[in-house]
């Protein structure tokens, strides 16, 4: 369908060769439309422009009143201490404005951008929350394509002309290795995620940068990984497998550390002792885990509150560019972290002569 000024219904309904009530009910979701005829109508509304100009002109005359969170695949655990704390604080903020949240959810990495279609062309939301952005994140892009309000919570490598709300992991994970060094930690690991996590990213070069400049860096102590409790196990037990295994790790969620902690366990290492281990995120396990975990508090809760805010901000016409904040992470320091008993040399002999004799010496 090629480019011809305002696109209308009526515009749509003749080159589909459709009604213009069929074209009308396509759009606006009617289970009375077949699936095929739905799909081929939502795919050249896409194309001609119409979907962004609907809804700016929905934005004009009477909004849905409901916003939009869509879930890759990997973040679809309803159950996620982090989403649960941040969706809280959203929902606290839109119920006070009579605004609904639709979480939606795409089930594959490819299929993100036909959930958006679908929402967008059928004007189901008034606009987006964005959550654990990429740093080149094609979300970002597309929404902007469209027209469409969104806020992100994290920002990406380029930090565009979006509205988003970030947490300064960076200074956080500098802070991190500042702490265990003042302890004593001279051998520190990082478990990290692919620097295609923005605040994998960001947190990778902080601690890099802050090993490198104590002359402390060690590119075999930093172990990638997927950010699940899994993921710390498995990087835990390569890690001590080392022949100058670390005294610290530093992990960047509560979930690795949470997986961490339990490798540590079961190779009979007394954590906060023998191998100091920080988190990040604070999530509600961190303060009852045993032992009681050492984090950074990102404050899920007041961030899924900030983003909503700026949302509805954003949605009634401020600019994008004067909704950009920066929040800092607060230290919540309890029992997993402390001065090295043991130096590398004799951490690696307890590994091999202790009780469960994991490694051989």
């Amino acid at each position: 369908m090629g480019s011809r000024g305002k696109v209308t219904i009526d515009v749509l309904a003749r080159e589909l060769d459709l009604a213009k009530s069929t074209v009308s009910r396509a759009l606006n979701g009617y289970p009375d439309i077949a699936e095929t005829t739905r799909a081929r109508v939502q795919a050249a509304a896409l194309a001609s422009g119409y979907a962004a100009s609907s809804m700016a002109r929905n934005l004009k005359r009477g909004r849905v009143d409901t916003v939009g969170i869509v879930l890759p695949g990997e973040q679809l655990d309803i159950s996620s201490p982090f989403l649960v704390q941040f969706l809280r604080g959203a929902t606290r903020v839109l119920e006070g404005r009579g605004i609904d949240l639709l979480v939606a959810s795409a089930t594959a990495p490819e299929k993100w951008q036909e959930t958006y279609d679908r929402l967008i062309v059928t004007r189901k939301v008034d606009g987006f929350i964005l959550t654990r952005t990429l740093s080149n994140d094609p979300r970002v892009a597309y929404l902007r394509e469209k027209a469409v309000p969104f806020v992100a919570f994290g920002r990406t490598a380029t930090s565009e002309n979006f509205a988003w709300l970030d947490v300064d992991c960076g200074a956080a994970a500098a802070e991190a290795v500042a702490h265990l060094v003042a302890l004593g930690h001279r051998r520190i690991a990082h478990i990290t995620a692919s620097p295609t996590v923005n605040f994998a990213r960001i947190r990778r070069e902080a601690i890099c940068e802050k090993l490198l400049s104590l002359d402390l860096y060690d590119p075999a102590l930093v172990i990638e990984v997927g950010l699940t409790a899994d993921g710390g196990r498995s990087a835990t037990d390569e890690l001590m497998r080392r022949d100058e295994p670390p005294t610290a790790l530093i992990c960047d969620l509560d979930l690795l550390a949470f997986g961490a902690m339990g490798a540590l366990r079961d190779l009979g290492l007394d954590v906060g002792k023998d191998v100091s281990v920080l988190g990040y995120g604070d999530v509600p396990m961190a303060p009852v885990h045993s032992p009681p975990l050492s984090t950074w508090s990102q404050d899920a809760d007041s961030a899924g509150s900030w983003v909503a805010e700026m949302l509805m901000a954003l949605i009634s016409g401020t600019a994008p560019e004067i909704l950009q904040r920066v929040r800092p992470a607060g230290f919540v320091r309890r029992a997993s972290d402390g001065a090295p008993a043991l130096d590398p040399t004799a951490l690696r002999r307890r590994l091999a002569d202790g009780p469960n004799a994991a490694f051989p010496s």
